[in-house]
C-alpha cells in the first residue's frame, strides 16, 4: 500500500521517513529544508542553546555539492552533510556488465579472473577481480539491480571513500569466507552486495523494501537473507552462502563504526 506525502499528496511506493519531524514525505520533499521541517528547526534552537556545539550555516559555495543537515559542531561538519563527487556504485555497475561483455567475447577470461581457493595464494589479483565477474545474466542483473537502489543512497550518508570501504571490503571478507568453507570457484557481487546491504540497514533501519513484492523494513529483510544464508550452509545449491554472510558481518561492522563516528562528529 502506497503512503502518502504530507506536503503534496502523491503517492509513494517507497516513502521516506523524516527523522526529525516523523512524518512521511515524497522523493522531492523528503529532506528536512524542502518540507520546512518543524524538528530541525527545534534541533537548531536546542543546538544554538545547549552552548554544546556550534551552528554554522553552510556556505552558498558549498551548498550545491551537500546534502541533508548544515554543518554542526566544532569539527566544522556534520554526518549528514557529505559531498558527493561521483556516484561509485554507477561506475561499479559499468565495471561488471563490461566484465560480463568480455566473458562472452573472450573464452579465457573468466577462468583468469575467478576465484579458484587453492589457487588463490599463485593468483592473489582474483580475491578482488572475483567480484566483478557473473555466472549468467540473471546474476548479473539481480546483484546491480540492488547496487542500483541501495548504493547512492548509502554512499550519500557515508561518503564515496567510506562506501568504497565497505563495498570492496565486504568483497575481500567475502572471498577470505568462501575459501573457509568451499573449495569450489567463486564469481560475483554478492557479497561485496551483502555488505552495503547490511551498512545501509544499521544507518538507517526504517527504510522499507520489496522482497518479493512484500514491503518490510530493511532491518527484517537482513534477517530474512541471513537466516536463509545460515540455513543453506552445506547445501548443494552452487551459491556460496559462507561468502554473502561474510561480507554481511563485514556490512555490519563497518555500520557500527560509521554510526559511531557520526554520534562523536556531532557531539
Amino acid at each position: 500500500m502506497a503512503d502518502i506525502c504530507s506536503i503534496c499528496g502523491k503517492k509513494e511506493m517507497l516513502p521516506y521517513k523524516c527523522k526529525y519531524c516523523g512524518w512521511t514525505y515524497c522523493s522531492e520533499h523528503r529532506l528536512p529544508e524542502n518540507h520546512n521541517c518543524p524538528g530541525l528547526e527545534k534541533l537548531k534552537t536546542q543546538v544554538r542553546e545547549s552552548g554544546r556545539i556550534m551552528y554554522q550555516p553552510e556556505p552558498e559555495t558549498t551548498k550545491k555539492r551537500t546534502i541533508g543537515l548544515p554543518r554542526l559542531g566544532h569539527r566544522g561538519r556534520s554526518p549528514y552533510a557529505i559531498p558527493i563527487s561521483r556516484n561509485y556504485s554507477l561506475y561499479i555497475i559499468m565495471a561488471c556488465v563490461a566484465a560480463f561483455f568480455l566473458q562472452n567475447l573472450i573464452p579465457a577470461f573468466t577462468g583468469l579472473f575467478l576465484l579458484v581457493p587453492e589457487l588463490a595464494a599463485v593468483r592473489p589479483w582474483t580475491v578482488f577481480t572475483y567480484m566483478f565477474l557473473h555466472g549468467s545474466g540473471g546474476h548479473l542483473f539481480f546483484n546491480m539491480l540492488v547496487l542500483f537502489f541501495f548504493g547512492p543512497t548509502l554512499e550519500r550518508k557515508i561518503g564515496s571513500h567510506k562506501f568504497l570501504i565497505v563495498y570492496f571490503g565486504a568483497g575481500l571478507l567475502s572471498a577470505l569466507g568462501h575459501m573457509l568453507f568451499s573449495g569450489s570457484p567463486v564469481v560475483g557481487a554478492s557479497g561485496a552486495i551483502y555488505g552495503i546491504f547490511a551498512c545501509l540497514a544499521l544507518l538507517d533501519p526504517d527504510i522499507r523494501v520489496y522482497v518479493y513484492f512484500f514491503p518490510m523494513k530493511i532491518t527484517q529483510a537482513l534477517i530474512l537473507f541471513a537466516l536463509v544464508d545460515i540455513l543453506m550452509m552445506g547445501s548443494n545449491d552452487m551459491i556460496a552462502h559462507a561468502a554473502h554472510l561474510s561480507g554481511l558481518m563485514f556490512g555490519l561492522y563497518m555500520g557500527f563504526k560509521i554510526k559511531k563516528e557520526m554520534k562523536q562528529s556531532v557531539w
